[in-house]
């Protein structure tokens, strides 16, 4: 495989890492032209937002979750009147309003259920938190359903990034390929700010058996993906080195150096840009989204120590029992954590008083908090966001998945010299042919994040996961802003305003 050059690397890098907005919630909430109902989930006390309840419909299979900013909308096409929505979420009063009345006041105002434990349940010792949450992995493998699987599943991929800065210092340029003011040019065509995102609606097939040779498939339904004409002019700019890649002689081999730092490049001519391109547009390969989404979906599992550190790491955390609550009938506690000294993050666990399995949670970074944190030699990279919420589902004695969202953000810096260099072997000293040196000052703020809602679980056999064929190409439609009407009909969570309202521009 062709390893392409530092510099290049930082060039795909803030193109497939650019823009950030600021998030905002709108008051505004109506029925739509196309008979879908929109409105808020909200904290009666608080005022504020409640990110993905559980919206569906009584008596009938539809059914959504609101997004992060607490915004819903369901289709209400087939529905009466008299019909019934049921708004669930954990730690507050289960709501029932009838569509007549959300037509004309769409937004919901839930109120807090959370009771006191010593008042209503008779305990021997008060019981200890941080005793409880050891449980949650000791029950682990007990709880959490291991058999093979079909779930009809919706997963939403989302990348946002705000170039702060970039500045490309062109100091050296004899490849007569790449003429003058290449590098000026390929600074401008760099887009400065975007967002781009993926929503996949389909079926994930899990074998349930961690030493199968292939675990995990991918049947897609419906896939839409943001396409930035911008990276696209960027990748055709840089496919000119693919071409000078290609024409590289026995003896002759190519280098990247920073400094003290050199690297040599490995020539693959298979992968190229160029080969790349003559991709059909409506055709992806299945089996990358598949990598992807099976590194994804490990956070479900609660196997990672470093998302799940307050469960891995105890003697790190302060836990407060704060109540409990019901969740479907199951009596759970409610148990708040902070840091103690070195822990990272702050949040709210809903642990199953019986089962002790964990049945939602809700964290991100504590005040003060980040996570890795590099600065050395002109290179600086901090993680300096985290938030990850998470809700399974009870079925019979199992819980399985039923959504989680999990955002990242960083703040990278680069501020040194590259150099790339055509070079050829000899006796002593290997000869420098061509070289283009290039001083880099980049700032870029960057967010990705995923959510996935889990619609539909099913048991499968071993050899129904067997007998299914993952296909090798999936069809993706490409659109330069979000359609409403690319998922009428279909289940999916909302999308933020933000991403609502965006539409891919020209570079500025």
């Amino acid at each position: 495989m062709l390893q392409r050059t530092l510099f290049f690397l930082i060039i795909l890098l803030i193109t497939s890492l650019s823009h950030s907005i600021s998030q905002t919630i709108s008051d505004s909430s109506l029925l739509t032209n196309d008979g879908e109902l929109k409105g808020l989930v909200l904290d009666m006390k608080k005022q504020t937002p409640l990110p993905y309840a559980n919206i569906f419909v009584l008596h009938k299979d539809v059914g959504v979750i609101s997004n992060e900013q607490g915004q819903y909308a369901i289709d209400i096409s087939g529905l009466e009147l008299t019909d019934t929505l049921r708004f669930q979420y954990i730690g507050y009063k289960t709501k029932n309003v009838v569509i007549g009345r959300l037509v004309k006041s769409p937004n919901v105002f839930m109120k807090e259920d959370i009771i006191n434990l010593s008042e209503t349940l008779i305990f021997g010792d008060a019981p200890d938190p941080e005793s409880i949450v050891k449980k949650v992995l000791k029950n682990k493998d007990k709880n959490y359903i291991k058999t093979a699987s079909k779930d009809k599943t919706f997963i939403r991929e989302r990348y946002i990034s705000d170039l702060d800065e970039l500045e490309f210092n062109e100091k050296k340029n004899d490849f007569a390929e790449l003429g003058n003011g290449f590098v000026q040019d390929l600074q401008k065509k760099i887009p400065k700010k975007s967002i781009s995102y993926m929503d996949f609606l389909g079926y994930l097939y899990f074998s349930g058996n961690k030493d199968d040779s292939v675990t995990f498939k991918v049947d897609p339904v419906r896939a839409v993906e943001l396409k930035d004409k911008n990276i696209a002019e960027v990748n055709e700019m840089i496919s000119v080195f693919d071409n000078m890649f290609q024409d590289t002689k026995e003896k002759e081999y190519w280098k990247v150096k920073s400094g003290i730092f050199g690297h040599k490049i490995e020539n693959d001519k298979e992968d190229t840009i160029s080969k790349k391109e003559n991709l059909k547009d409506d055709e992806k390969r299945t089996e990358l989204f598949a990598k992807r989404q099976k590194y994804n979906l490990r956070y479900g599992t609660l196997d990672d120590k470093d998302d799940w550190e307050f469960l891995y790491k105890t003697g790190k955390y302060v836990y407060t029992l704060a109540g409990g609550t019901t969740v479907n009938g199951e009596e759970v506690y409610i148990i708040d954590f902070k840091p103690d000294g070195s822990g990272m993050f702050t949040g709210r666990m809903y642990i199953s008083l019986e089962t002790y399995a964990l049945i939602k949670a809700d964290y991100e970074y504590a005040e003060g908090k980040s996570g890795a944190d590099f600065h050395l030699l002109g290179v600086g990279y901090t993680e300096n966001a985290f938030k990850g919420s998470i809700y399974f589902e009870k079925k019979g004695d199992k819980y399985v998945l039923k959504y989680f969202s999990k955002k990242a953000g960083s703040y990278a810096s680069f501020d040194r010299n590259i150099v790339l260099m055509k070079k050829r072997k000899r006796f002593l000293f290997d000869k420098t042919l061509n070289e283009i040196k290039v001083g880099i000052n980049l700032k870029v703020k960057s967010e990705q994040s995923i959510e996935v809602l889990v619609l539909n679980s099913e048991i499968i056999s071993g050899k129904q996961f067997a007998d299914f064929k993952q296909k090798d190409k999936m069809k993706i439609i490409y659109v330069d802003q979000f359609d409403d009407r690319l998922w009428k009909g279909y289940s999916i969570i909302e999308p933020i305003e933000e991403m609502r309202s965006y539409k891919k521009r020209e570079t500025d």
